[in-house]
């Protein structure tokens, strides 16, 4: 890190113990349903399946596609290169993976503000029988990182898999390289993803 104070280092400290913390996954059923905006290679909603539920309020406004930058850590070439990614990632399996950075959560806990997103985007396919859905958001003054997984994946990505797949990054994220550190996660669960489904996708460098 390019800070050397005492006070700067007691706060690298807090950095690695929050990250360490949320090295996991949150599970979502895909139930909501929110009208995307017109826009290449986003999300797409999908039909509430039990409509006696009450829709879920997401806090962030709708995506405009996979990538959402609230927080501005990717810059305009990784932004459309994980954009692409994503974009390829749904046309081979009906996967809909996004990611999100705020500067923070708030009041609430990010496993309670995932979940939010996730549901109230309502990312997944229609047919939850060949797709899922995933939501990687980063909270960077909180200092916090949380996966959201469609419960149809959860075998394939349980809570010790997500916890070791998220550890690579987690240097990334204490130098300050938010951006390479989300790219360096997605393309462990998509390499994770090809193995447990059976599909291929050319790897490329981290952003």
């Amino acid at each position: 890190m390019r800070r050397q104070s005492f006070r700067e280092a007691a706060s690298s400290l807090i950095f690695v113990v929050l990250l360490v913390a949320n090295q996991s996954c949150g599970y979502f059923r895909q139930t909501s349903k929110v009208n995307l905006p017109a826009a290449k290679a986003s999300p797409s909603a999908i039909d509430q399946a039990n409509r006696d539920e009450p829709q879920t309020k997401s806090p962030l406004p709708s995506p405009t596609g996979y990538v959402n930058d609230y927080a501005g850590v990717f810059d305009t070439t990784a932004g459309r290169n994980l954009e692409a990614r994503l974009a390829e990632l749904k046309k081979l399996t009906a996967i809909e993976f996004a990611v999100v950075t705020v500067d923070t959560t708030g009041d609430k806990s990010i496993y309670e503000y995932s979940l939010a997103v996730a549901r109230g985007w309502g990312i997944g396919p229609k047919d939850k029988s060949t797709g899922g859905g995933l939501l990687l958001l980063l909270a960077v003054k909180d200092r916090q990182w949380r996966l959201q997984v469609s419960r149809n994946l959860e075998k394939e990505l349980p809570d010790d898999v997500c916890r070791e797949l998220g550890e690579k990054s987690t240097q990334l994220y204490q130098r300050g390289a938010y951006a390479q550190g989300l790219d360096a996660y997605v393309e462990a669960i998509i390499e994770r993803l090809q193995k447990t489904r059976g599909f291929s996708m050319p790897r490329r460098n981290a952003a």
